[in-house]
């Protein structure tokens, strides 16, 4: 058997249907990363002259619970097959009713033909080795891997994401402290940051004024406190589609504040 190098694993993939593909070039490999992680994140640094990337995608779930791994590498005449193993949640086994999509990334050693051998969740003919539309497929190739997880948190990106928007700018700045790689976790953090705590700095101004012009009017008294409730409301709203987007995956941006945080993280 070939020895595997996992280079990440969860159950937060872009790709919705169930696929196995292999890359073999760069070209390849990001077009694979950008279509699994979202256009715009950037691919874990392999060297694709050593080994080749071979990745399992399970496809839309309707629950926690899933799992898919790729188990095995067993050769044969023509080469290496790749055995996958899906599963999902035990009878009597509780599960969060959230959408997930599991999914296994490997590196497999360079110079043999890689094929996959059908496993428990194939759709038939349906799954093949070339991919089915995540950029091209290779059975050739190479990858010397930084096998490294997908987020530095230690956290699926998904997760990672989501809790950087949980308690406003603080969770962003922690999520960014302890962030040093992926570049959508870093960007939510810091969209977290600038947007959710730009709107909370507003809040916090027109309080300020309106104490102010108790000395002045009472009619800026009460404008200013509508100001105030208006963007407490903005601000819950913008809080809610923010959890919701990066939970579901997207890079949706605010209005101004994302653009400032995609140039913070892309330094553009």
């Amino acid at each position: 058997m070939s020895r595997l190098t996992t280079i990440a694993r969860g159950d937060g993939s872009h790709v919705t249907e169930p696929r196995r593909v292999t890359a073999g070039t760069d070209q390849e490999w990001r077009a694979l990363w950008a279509t699994h992680a979202g256009p715009g994140t950037e691919a874990p640094a392999i060297d694709l002259g050593a080994v080749t990337v071979a990745a399992a995608f399970a496809g839309e779930k309707p629950s926690a619970g899933h799992s898919i791994e790729i188990t095995a590498a067993e050769h044969g005449p023509g080469g290496v097959t790749l055995l996958v193993d899906v599963r999902g949640p035990g009878p009597g086994m509780a599960a969060a009713a959230i959408i997930t999509s599991p999914f296994h990334i490997v590196a497999v050693p360079k110079g043999i033909e890689v094929t996959w051998a059908p496993g428990n969740g194939d759709r038939g003919s349906g799954i093949g080795d070339r991919g089915a539309g995540i950029g091209s497929a290779h059975e050739r190739g190479s990858v010397r891997s930084r096998a490294a997880a997908a987020s530095s948190t230690g956290l699926e990106p998904r997760t990672a994401s989501t809790l950087a928007y949980l308690a406003g700018p603080f969770s962003g700045a922690l999520i960014l402290a302890a962030e040093s790689a992926d570049q959508h976790v870093r960007f939510h953090a810091w969209q977290s940051i600038v947007g959710l705590g730009g709107l909370g700095l507003a809040v916090f101004i027109s309080y300020v004024l309106a104490l102010a012009a108790v000395f002045v009017s009472a009619t800026v008294v009460s404008l200013m406190l509508n100001v105030a409730n208006v963007i407490w409301i903005v601000l819950v709203l913008a809080w809610l589609i923010c959890l919701w987007k990066a939970w579901s995956g997207e890079r949706w941006k605010l209005p101004f504040a994302g653009g400032y945080a995609e140039r913070f993280v892309t330094g553009r």
